[in-house]
C-alpha cells in the first residue's frame, strides 16, 4: 500500500504543510540510507543464493528470487524520497515533477502488490507440496511460477493504471514527505476517490487479503505436517533421497514463515493507519495534516524494511540458506581469484617474453662483428 494516499483531506481548497519536521528529515536521511545499504546488498545476495543448484531446483526458491527482484525495484524507486526529503529537504527536479510523481506512485504501488502476492504464492506452493505431495512435482514447477508471475504483473498494472494518467495524478505538495504527489485537481471526483476509497482498495489487495491467505495456508500446513510427521519420519529413515527432500521442505517452510512474519510486522501498522485516515476523510472529520505526515513518514520507514531485511532473516533462521550463501560466496571468491591469477600469469608471461626477446636481441648485437 502506498502510504501517501491518506495524507490529505478532501475539500475544495488544498492544504499547506510548511515543511518536514526535523526528526523526519533525519529519519529519512539516516534511516533510508541504512535500509538502502543493507537492502540492495541483501537482495543481491538473495538472488545469487537462490540461483544455487540446490535451491533453484524448487519452485519456492524461484518465487523467492522473483520476490528479491520486486523488493529491489521498490527500494530503487524510494531513492527519490531519500534525496528529496532526507538530503535536500525540499522539492527537486520540478520541471518533470508531475511525470516523476506518476511513475513513482505507480511503481511503488505496483511493486508492493507484486511482492505481497508473490509471498502469497510462496505459501500456496508450500501448501500444495504439503497437502498433495504426489502431485507437487506436476503442479509446483518453474513454468507455472512464470505464468503466475505474469498474471500478478498484469493485475498489478491494471489495478494501479489510473496513477499513470496525467489528468488524474501529479504534484500535490512537492518536497513534503508522503504527500508530495496526489490528485492533479483536488476538487475533482477523482480526489474524493483517491483520498477516501483508494486507500481501502489498496489495503485490501496489498495487505488484508494476502495476510488472510498466508495465515490460512500456514495454519493448514502446520496441521498437515503434525498429522503426517511420524509417517514421513518412518518412510524416510533408510532413504537418503527422501531425507534430503524432507530437509529441503522444512527449510523452505522456515524461509516462508520468516518472510510472512516480516510482512506482518512491517505492513500491518501502515495498513491500519491508512484505514483510519481514509475513514476520517470519508466521514468528513477534521484531521491534523501535520500529524498524518509525521505518522505516515515514520511508518514509511518501517514499510521499507519489508523490502530490505529478508536476506538477513533468512540467514538467521535457515541453516540451508546459510550454507548455500556461504557456498555461493566461496564460488564467487574462487572465480575472482582465478581471474586475478590468470591476469597476473598473463602479465608475467608477457614480461618474461619481453625480457627473453630483449636478451636475444642483445646477444645478436653482441655477436655481430664490428664493421
Amino acid at each position: 500500500m502506498n502510504t501517501t494516499n491518506i495524507s490529505v483531506s478532501s475539500g475544495p481548497t488544498p492544504f499547506l504543510v510548511p515543511s518536514n519536521p526535523l526528526f523526519l528529515v533525519l529519519l529519512y536521511r539516516y534511516g533510508l540510507a541504512f535500509i538502502f545499504l543493507f537492502g540492495f546488498t541483501g537482495n543481491l545476495a538473495s538472488m545469487a543464493t537462490f540461483m544455487q543448484t540446490t535451491l533453484r531446483a524448487t519452485s519456492t526458491a524461484f518465487l523467492f528470487l522473483i520476490l528479491a527482484v520486486s523488493d529491489s525495484l521498490f527500494l530503487l524507486v524510494s531513492i527519490f524520497d531519500f534525496a528529496e526529503v532526507g538530503l535536500m529537504d525540499g522539492p527537486i527536479l520540478l520541471t518533470n515533477y508531475d511525470s516523476l510523481c506518476r511513475s513513482r506512485w505507480f511503481m511503488k504501488g505496483f511493486t508492493q502488490f507484486c511482492s505481497a502476492w508473490i509471498l502469497v504464492f510462496v505459501t500456496i506452493d508450500r501448501w500444495l507440496r504439503t497437502r498433495f505431495p504426489f502431485k507437487a512435482n506436476k503442479w509446483c514447477i518453474h513454468r507455472n511460477v512464470i505464468i503466475v508471475t505474469i498474471c500478478i504483473i498484469i493485475i498489478g498494472i491494471s489495478l494501479h493504471s489510473h496513477m499513470l494518467s496525467a489528468q488524474l495524478l501529479g504534484r500535490l505538495q512537492p518536497g513534503i514527505a508522503t504527500i508530495a504527489c496526489g490528485p492533479a485537481d483536488t476538487t475533482s471526483s477523482y480526489a474524493n476517490f483517491y483520498f477516501s476509497q483508494w486507500p481501502f482498495i489498496q489495503v485490501f489487495f496489498v495487505c488484508l487479503i494476502p495476510v488472510t491467505l498466508m495465515l490460512l495456508g500456514s495454519i493448514d500446513i502446520h496441521r498437515t505436517i503434525q498429522k503426517t510427521k511420524s509417517r514421513i519420519q518412518t518412510v524416510g529413515t533408510n532413504q537418503p533421497q527422501q531425507l534430503r527432500q524432507a530437509r529441503l521442505h522444512r527449510q523452505m517452510l522456515i524461509l516462508m514463515i520468516s518472510s510472512i512474519m516480516i510482512f506482518f510486522i512491517t505492513t500491518l501498522p501502515v495498513s491500519i493507519r491508512l484505514i483510519v485516515a481514509a475513514y476520517e476523510v470519508s466521514i468528513g472529520k477534521t484531521t491534523n495534516i501535520n500529524k498524518i505526515v509525521r505518522d505516515t513518514g515514520i511508518l514509511t520507514i518501517l514499510l521499507n524494511l519489508n523490502y530490505a531485511i529478508n536476506f538477513y532473516v533468512h540467514c538467521l533462521t535457515s541453516k540451508l540458506f546459510r550454507d548455500e550463501f556461504i557456498q555461493c560466496t566461496k564460488i564467487i571468491y574462487r572465480l575472482a581469484g582465478c581471474t586475478t591469477g590468470n591476469n597476473t600469469n598473463n602479465i608475467n608471461h608477457t614480461i618474461m617474453q619481453s625480457v627473453a626477446t630483449g636478451n636475444v636481441q642483445a646477444n645478436i648485437r653482441h655477436q655481430q662483428p664490428p664493421t
